[in-house]
């Protein structure tokens, strides 16, 4: 008698413009349906991503996890720098640089690459400086953690990325109050535990045909096919 495949597991948190509807969702990961946060040290992160590409794409079907909306995935220097080709179309998915990235000549070429190649940036808790200049003028979405800073501090930030031609995406938002203050400042997308937590998907994997089809689709991009 054969046992049933262990189920697989993702976490996602919608992502809402100005009119309240979903704009996109944020795919998170997690390990526990009983424990929806991302419990992961900073030496996993790799695993991390890994693990919410594979199970989105490869094992739940990127069709029940996002429907119609488009998803945010962090990816790692690692994954920034891997000459793999990404098993998802320009149009799905954003591509989020963490806030701690190394920048150097090597990771700004691999994030200028994928720009070329139509993927859209966007930077996560970002806060400016003149090191960081040149992946803002790559991004197309910005996305601001306004719990951390003072209401002063938030309007002189996003004073100075209005200079840029960017998306503003306020993060982590938990009252009105806060929702109100980021409206008149100008953001176009709003996450945060006042609209709703991160929901778990808890699926079994998807049937073997689809997985050789999105490994196929990997190797064909790889040979350039």
């Amino acid at each position: 008698m054969f046992s049933e495949p262990p189920k697989v597991i993702i976490g996602r948190q919608a992502i809402f413009d100005r009119d309240m509807n979903v704009f996109a969702y944020e795919l998170l990961f997690r390990s526990d349906s009983s424990a929806n946060v991302a419990s992961f040290t900073a030496d996993q992160a790799d695993m991390a991503t890994s693990r919410v590409i594979n199970h989105a794409f490869m094992e739940i079907g990127i069709e029940r996890v996002l429907g119609e909306h488009i998803g945010f995935i962090n990816l790692t220097r690692t994954f920034l720098l891997s000459d793999d080709p990404l098993p998802f179309t320009q149009e799905k998915i954003v591509l989020e640089v963490l806030e701690d990235i190394e920048l150097d000549d090597s990771l700004l070429g691999a994030v200028q690459n994928l720009v070329k190649q139509g993927y859209t940036l966007a930077l996560d808790d970002f806060v400016l400086n003149e090191h960081l200049k040149p992946l803002v003028q790559l991004a197309k979405i910005i996305k601001v953690d306004v719990l951390n800073v003072s209401e002063a501090e938030l309007r002189a930030h996003v004073n100075e990325l209005k200079l840029f031609p960017v998306r503003l995406l306020a993060e982590k938002i938990e009252t009105r109050e806060m929702f109100t203050l980021c409206k008149e400042l100008g953001f176009e997308l709003f996450q945060g535990y006042y609209f709703s937590r991160p929901n778990i998907i808890e699926d079994k994997p998807v049937p073997g045909d689809h997985k050789k089809t999105v490994s196929n689709h990997r190797k064909a991009a790889r040979s350039g096919c």
